[in-house]
């Protein structure tokens, strides 16, 4: 019972995101691979370009209580750490799914997932000009 619920917990996440996934109509594997790579891609290109937006925001002085040298910092400590569990969390899912050749699809869908998401939060801290 234990090991049915851990792997629902690794895998759900990623078969929910796949479920609505284009890349899942190519014919073959490689393909579906290269296609969430794309998407993937792009997706990681969207949450840096966000981030460097968050950062260039938050370069101003000290003001009004709010210590955004400080601030900036933490984000970036955050980030990291962010970047670091993403990582982790898809290897368990990858590592979950290595004996089948679904593997990196599921890998990518989960990258992709939570990339996704940290996009969302980051852009909840955009001040729109």
């Amino acid at each position: 019972m234990r090991k049915m619920l851990m792997a629902l917990c690794l895998v759900l996440p990623a078969a929910a995101f796949a479920q609505v996934d284009p890349c899942l109509s190519q014919s073959t594997t490689v393909d579906m691979n290269a296609c969430a790579k794309t998407d993937f891609d792009k997706d990681e290109k969207t949450l840096n370009d966000t981030y460097q937006q968050l950062l260039a925001q938050i370069t101003k002085p000290d003001q009004d209580g709010v210590r955004y040298g400080e601030v900036k910092k933490k984000l970036i400590e955050a980030q990291r750490a962010w970047v670091a569990f993403r990582k982790k969390d898809c290897d368990a899912v990858y590592t979950y799914n290595e004996s089948g050749s679904i593997r990196n699809l599921e890998f990518l869908g989960c990258m992709r997932g939570h990339t996704v998401q940290r996009t969302k939060e980051l852009k909840n801290f955009i001040v729109a000009k």
